[in-house]
């Protein structure tokens, strides 16, 4: 496996613990109170939600796209980075969540703590969050990145390889 796929895929992983976190902060700030139930409320979840949150995940993936764009010009290698990319991130993310679930602990959650291991019930819990939470959140996004990811990078690449050959077109007559 050359350098740069382990790297897209530390990217991935990476960006997937940053998500975790992002997210925690993103839905603890009072929007409500902020934009009110109003149409600027409306434009306000709108803003969350679609740019801040979905929007985010092209961050990490459109540079990985053209990069591996510019290096193999093939539009299957980018969707393949593309899509390592966001496979990894999802995969790092519900890792954050189990860890936060074993070390830090949640409210609500606090019988998943490591220091309830003792518990006669700690490892039924955690199988069962393990299963039910974790092993499910992976194989349903999965998907997404994997066909997202794809699609998103056969179009940036496909783009970049358009834009540059009109460039080249244009610069090769003057």
């Amino acid at each position: 496996m050359k350098r740069r796929w382990v790297l897209y895929l530390a990217i991935g992983a990476l960006f997937g613990i940053f998500d975790f976190v992002y997210l925690e902060f993103l839905y603890r700030v009072p929007w409500d109170r902020i934009f009110g139930f109003s149409p600027a409320g409306t434009l306000g979840w709108f803003v969350r939600f679609v740019v801040l949150n979905i929007g985010l995940w092209l961050v990490p993936v459109l540079p990985v796209a053209l990069y591996e764009g510019r290096i193999s010009r093939l539009r299957l290698r980018s969707a393949g980075a593309s899509l390592s990319v966001w496979c990894a991130a999802i995969v790092a993310y519900y890792l954050a969540y189990a860890a936060e679930l074993a070390f830090w602990g949640t409210p609500g959650r606090l019988e998943l703590h490591i220091s309830n291991r003792g518990s006669e019930y700690f490892w039924q819990n955690w199988s069962s969050v393990f299963q039910g939470t974790i092993l499910r959140g992976i194989a349903e996004w999965i998907v997404l990145a994997v066909v997202g990811g794809a699609i998103v990078g056969f179009l940036t690449t496909s783009i970049y390889l358009h834009v540059g050959r009109r460039w080249e077109m244009t610069h090769e007559r003057i």
